[in-house]
């Protein structure tokens, strides 16, 4: 009864299944039918393919059930399931390795492709890209090879190396291959990105108006989202803000009535970008939510962390700590699943990657790129820039040779690069700074204009770089052999070079040059993220106006304290110290004056501590200073210290006009009865309250 059923389901195809029952070459066939209606229904075309895989199994017709999984395959992808996409196709490509299917292989390469492209594994992509259109070439396969050319291309353009996306367009049209509408569609979009890439706008917005009106002459829909983006992002570079608002708006209407979340969520992450990039943060902070709201967000590995890292920026922008740190803790365990996703692809791939000669091949390359993310995710993993220097020390050697290992960071106020780390021959050499008007550094040559530097015998390749008037001045013999330079960017904008040397000549290959690339796209992630850490860590300690230490943590540091008094019977005490007549200050002179007040008594406090104690402001002009090993009496003195040294500020009110400013203390010793930080605050408070009680300006021991 149920086979009678699924018979008449697919009745369409019986004359077929019958002839392939027969004949496995006949699954060609089906091949075609799948090519001829993915696009439209992909959803009928998995259910017929899953149908024939079940036949091919009972039949045992090994070609047809892995060109079964190959479309399967492709169906998932349409459904933007990617990752089950890849574990499919690679169990297609594992057979069709193992058989030497040429065709296959190529199939399943172009499919490996695009699967790892949409979960933002771009060099595994890349790889298989190549593979493809090697094997493509040399049994003229030109059909084939169309399709791979262009989807490489668009992974270069996704990777930001537009010279390479370029080359292989270039090599489409030097060859007269038989275009069709389709695929110029895609060859046009690839130059669109690369014109606003170099920000040649216009040529920009020509090529796409020309994809929309092909797609719109064909009665082509399919990624059109993706090409409207594209005039959005034209348009805002352009200054026509409006018209790329009602682009997005549009774009994200089509998504909604297509129900299409890989585009609402791309779409949102870019509009949520153009905002930030222009300073609007509040909406850009509500365009990323629109991402992160759509519940299908968890399938898409790769804009999860897009997403997540934009908020965290958002939030860091907009001066609002507490959550750009919540969010960079989310952001971290994202990052880390998608690293932990990133090895599981790995073992998926040398898993079904049986032991022939080409698997070996595939073993080492994916073992090489397993090393490079390993690395890269230790890098990435570190939280402050201090922790992330060393790492870098020692684990770039493991991707390439290198007897010099260099990171430059720009210094927007110095307007240098820093090299705060350089190790040559395992020995840290001396701080140095670099001017970005420097034309005889290599460093700075690649960073001004964004483009690698590479040299693999410095006596004949040094004058690529350097300016003419500088080559003689420039002692070649004092470098090393082989150089590379590698730009460190976020969002196309320079932020560090990376630099690997060795006193090999020829030292380095293509495949160390794409290598380092992928580590430099980890170091810039790293980079961004030490730098919020590291602002996000200090104001989530300090108060942003007198930069002390803010109430929770200087409460906090207390309590330490008197655990450890407890525990060793050490002596301890601690000052509530108030600004005297601040309202008045404030009333008279305004906040601004107020402000400059309570920064200024907040650092002549600092300083009279020195490494005795610690301060924080309480609340409004409130100090508390928390004093270990000190007994009452000698907190008696330092406060007095303190308040003699405020006594003699003048704060400025306007020009040659100065004021006076004085402090009341309120100090307490804790004993053996205090069980908690709060006992003493309260005595401490109430020497505080007598002290401006009967006079101010004093300082008064609680006893």
């Amino acid at each position: 009864m149920k086979e009678g059923l699924v018979m008449h389901k697919y009745a369409e195809f019986n004359e077929h299944i019958e002839r392939l029952k027969k004949d496995e070459k006949y699954i060609q066939y089906f091949r075609n039918f799948a090519v001829e209606n993915m696009n439209s229904n992909h959803k009928y075309v998995k259910e017929v393919f899953e149908h024939i895989y079940d036949l091919a199994k009972v039949w045992k017709y090994k070609f047809a059930e892995h060109w079964c999984l190959n479309y399967i395959g492709w169906c998932e992808n349409f459904a933007n399931d990617f990752l089950k996409a890849s574990t499919t196709h690679l169990i297609a490509n594992e057979f069709f390795e193992k058989e030497q299917d040429v065709n296959g292989i190529i199939s399943t390469c172009n499919a490996l492709l695009l699967d790892y492209l949409n979960l933002g594994e771009l060099e595994l992509a890349i790889r298989n890209g190549m593979r493809g259109i090697e094997l493509a070439t040399e049994i003229n396969d030109d059909k084939s090879l169309i399709s791979l050319l262009l989807n490489t291309a668009e992974i270069y353009v996704e990777s930001e190396n537009y010279d390479e996306a370029l080359d292989l367009i270039e090599r489409l049209r030097n060859n007269n291959y038989d275009i069709k509408s389709a695929e110029e569609v895609s060859i046009l979009g690839v130059l669109s990105k690369c014109a606003l890439y170099n920000n040649n706008l216009d040529e920009a917005y020509g090529y796409c108006n020309q994809v929309l009106e092909l797609m719109e002459k064909n009665n082509d829909r399919v990624d059109i989202e993706e090409f409207m983006a594209i005039r959005a992002e034209i348009n805002y570079k352009a200054g026509n803000c409006e018209e790329a608002v009602r682009e997005f708006e549009e774009i994200l209407k089509i998504t909604e009535e297509n129900n299409d979340s890989f585009y609402k969520i791309k779409t949102a992450i870019r509009w949520s970008k153009f905002y930030f990039n222009i300073g609007q943060y509040d909406l850009a902070k509500e365009k990323i939510f629109i991402a992160i709201n759509d519940e299908k967000l968890p399938s898409f590995i790769k804009f999860r962390v897009q997403a997540y890292e934009l908020l965290k920026n958002i939030y860091s922008k907009m001066g609002d700590y507490e959550n750009a740190y919540k969010t960079f803790e989310k952001y971290d365990e994202l990052k880390k699943e998608a690293d932990t996703n990133h090895s599981k692809l790995c073992l998926s791939i040398l898993k079904y990657k049986s032991a022939t000669n080409e698997a070996k091949a595939y073993k080492s390359l994916y073992k090489k790129m397993d090393l490079i993310s390993s690395v890269g995710r230790k890098i990435t993993s570190s939280l402050g820039l201090k922790e992330l220097v060393s790492l870098i020390y020692n684990e770039i050697g493991k991707v390439v040779a290198a007897d010099v290992v260099g990171i430059g960071l720009y210094n927007k106020e110095k307007d240098k690069l820093i090299y705060e780390t350089f190790i040559e021959k395992g020995e840290e050499v001396e701080y140095k700074e670099l001017s970005l008007k420097d034309k005889s550094s290599l460093g700075v040559y690649c960073f001004n204009n964004k483009k690698e530097v590479v040299i693999n015998d410095i006596v004949n390749e040094y004058w690529k770089y350097v300016d003419v008037l500088l080559r003689g001045a420039v002692e070649t013999d004092k470098y090393p052999s082989s150089i590379i330079y590698l730009p460190v960017l976020v969002d196309d904008i320079p932020i560090a070079v990376l630099t690997v040397q060795s006193n090999t000549k020829n030292a380095y290959t293509s495949g160390d040059i794409f290598g380092l690339r992928i580590l430099a796209s980890y170091i810039a992630i790293a980079i961004e993220n030490g730098k919020l850490f590291d602002e996000v860590n200090y104001f989530a300690n300090n108060d942003m106006l007198t930069k002390i230490l803010n109430r929770n943590k200087i409460i906090k540091e207390g309590e330490y304290i008197l655990k450890s008094k407890i525990e060793t019977d050490n002596e301890f005490s601690i000052i509530m110290m108030d600004i005297d007549y601040f309202k008045k200050i404030n009333d008279t002179h305004g906040h601004h004056v107020g402000d400059v007040v309570l920064k200024a008594v907040a650092t002549i406090a600092k300083e009279q501590l020195g490494d005795s104690g610690v301060i924080g402001r309480y609340g409004g002009e409130e100090f508390l200073i928390i004093l270990p090993d000190f007994s009452l009496n000698n907190a008696n003195k330092i406060g007095e210290c303190i308040r003699r040294a405020i006594e003699k500020y003048r704060y400025p009110i306007i020009k040659d006009v100065y004021g006076k400013v004085t402090v009341s203390l309120g100090i307490y010793e804790f004993t053996k009865k205090d069980e908690s930080l709060i006992d003493g605050l309260k005595k401490a408070d109430k020497a505080l309250y007598k002290a401006k009680a009967i006079g101010k300006n004093i300082s008064v021991n609680y006893i």
